[in-house]
């Protein structure tokens, strides 16, 4: 039967092309938006996981009336599964002078530095993986930094190198209007770390508490990152924050993005899935219009062969087999130009740069290096479709086939 359904299809070469072309769309467009919306959804939930998934950072409302002081940070600490808190001031507009070089830093820009202070002990704590390249990452004495590597090394031309013991000044306004002025030396240079996250420790000049509190001129902290005890705590954590504070306050986690992603590629997979399926219709109907007018043509044909010997049985499974080989090259085919598709769909965007989460002032940027996530889960369910499709449009034409008697069958003209 096999051969015979083989040499069917081979004789009428066109139409079978033709044929199994429709059929290619369907298994190609499932596999090319299955594995280029898993394999954006991995990268992004990946790259957000090492940002530190069991790090929240909390605002607070607008006209809330919630503010963050030492006494709310002794609060937040006793929630059950809080690892450590860490206040936070941010400098978003100040002026920086380094080695007779002054910069202004603009907020939110890449361009220059940015200012955060913050307990350095901690800073290993909310960024996952950070590394000292020189010197030491905390140390005692209320006016030192440790900066990041491309505050030491910038790529800017017109930007000063920094090295251990440098000093620089730091001048700032307050929110009343004062201008408050400090002095810091460089005790750490971190090794290149990549985008956080709430901030990208390599553009960053972290100074300690007090000397942030002294810039300000306040003693409420601008944010508060609040460090669980694991990832798996989060939400039982954001849930203390939300009891403990009220709703004034807004709680942000990597872990919680990377449910809402998660959430969001599988809603849009099956979005793609269902525009796929409406391509195996289509196929469904061409494979069912060849096989009804195969059988039109060749009705002579089955007449000889039961009058040979075969049985209904016999011609049946030929014209099933034929179907069933327009859905398994067609799916075979399908598969190989999805997969393919799917790394062309990526090649123009290489390491794709989206925005992320801000702190202090201005968006962070993420980037991500993206490939589709082909499975061999993917590759098997778009060839059983497809063979699945061919078998169930070759049903109906294979059983009119069969029922000819072969009298019938041999005076057709």
């Amino acid at each position: 039967m096999l051969y015979l359904a083989f040499a069917a299809l081979k004789s009428r070469k066109l139409r079978t092309s033709l044929t199994i072309l429709g059929m290619v769309i369907g298994p190609a467009l499932y596999v090319a938006a299955i594995a280029s919306t898993q394999g954006f959804g991995e990268a992004l939930t990946s790259r957000l996981q090492s940002l530190g998934a069991n790090v929240i950072m909390l605002t607070s409302m607008p006209r809330s009336g919630v503010e963050f002081t030492d006494k709310t940070i002794q609060k937040i600490s006793k929630i059950e599964d809080v690892d450590a808190v860490a206040p936070v001031y941010t400098i978003p507009a100040a002026t920086v002078k380094i080695k007779g070089k002054t910069i202004e830093l603009t907020p939110g820009s890449e361009e220059t530095y940015r200012i955060v202070a913050v307990d350095l002990d901690l800073l290993e704590k909310i960024f996952q993986g950070l590394e000292i390249q020189e010197g030491e990452i905390s140390g005692s004495g209320r006016y030192i930094a440790v900066i990041g590597s491309k505050v030491a090394k910038p790529d800017q031309s017109d930007l000063p190198e920094v090295n251990i013991s440098d000093l620089i000044t730091i001048e700032a306004t307050t929110g009343r209007g004062e201008t408050r002025m400090i002095t810091v030396k460089v005790i750490g240079v971190l090794k290149q770390y990549g985008q956080g996250l709430f901030y990208n420790p390599d553009t960053t000049i972290f100074i300690p508490l007090k000397a942030g509190s002294k810039l300000a001129s306040t003693s409420t902290y601008n944010q508060v990152l609040v460090i669980a005890r694991d990832a798996e705590y989060v939400e039982d954590v954001q849930r203390g924050i939300t009891n403990v504070l009220g709703d004034g306050v807004r709680t942000f986690s990597p872990q919680q993005m990377v449910q809402t992603i998660q959430q969001t590629i599988g809603q849009f997979s099956m979005f793609l899935g269902s525009m796929a399926f409406m391509s195996f219709v289509v196929a469904f109907l061409a494979i069912m219009t060849t096989m009804f007018t195969s059988v039109t043509e060749r009705i002579r044909e089955i007449g000889i062969l039961k009058a040979i010997g075969f049985k209904t049985r016999h011609i049946l499974g030929i014209f099933l087999t034929e179907a069933i080989l327009i859905g398994f090259m067609g799916g075979v085919i399908g598969i190989i130009a999805g997969s393919v598709g799917g790394y062309f769909f990526f090649a123009p965007f290489g390491n794709l740069r989206m925005p992320g989460a801000g702190g202090g002032g201005g968006q962070t940027m993420l980037t991500l290096q993206i490939a589709p996530k082909i499975t061999p889960e993917v590759l098997i369910t778009a060839l059983v479709m497809a063979v699945l499709i061919g078998l169930l449009a070759g049903i109906i034409p294979a059983w009119r086939a069969a029922k000819y008697t072969p009298l019938e069958a041999l005076r057709y003209e």
